[in-house]
């Protein structure tokens, strides 16, 4: 009997853990960015050499059209940013950030 009681205890913890991970879980439809990331570098893996290299020249050439570098401009613009909002308001929501947002600071990130 006690077994049989302590197994139903174990059951009712391992699930009660499982309620967690579904209950923080996004809505259907919205991806994380880090799934995001996951699927467009399996994307990029699935194709050929030859389609990577014909993607990248296009990019680099795209990329001296004046109306992209002033996109991107904007883009890059608008990062810097939300992140001059960002992380003081990080900071405000947990001091103990300060320290690793310093760290990353002077590390450029990519897409920066």
């Amino acid at each position: 009997m006690t077994a049989k009681l302590t197994s139903l205890i174990v059951l009712a913890l391992v699930a009660s853990f499982q309620v967690p991970s579904t209950a923080l879980a996004q809505p259907p439809g919205e991806k994380s960015p880090r799934q995001s990331k996951m699927e467009r570098r399996a994307k990029w893996a699935s194709l050929t050499d030859s389609e990577r290299a014909k993607l990248r020249a296009a990019h680099q050439k795209a990329m001296s059209d004046p109306t992209v570098k002033a996109a991107h401009d904007k883009l890059r613009q608008a990062r810097h940013e939300f992140r001059e909002v960002m992380h003081p308001a990080m900071v405000k929501a947990d001091p103990a950030v300060l320290p690793i947002l310093e760290k990353l600071r002077g590390e450029h990130l990519p897409g920066d």
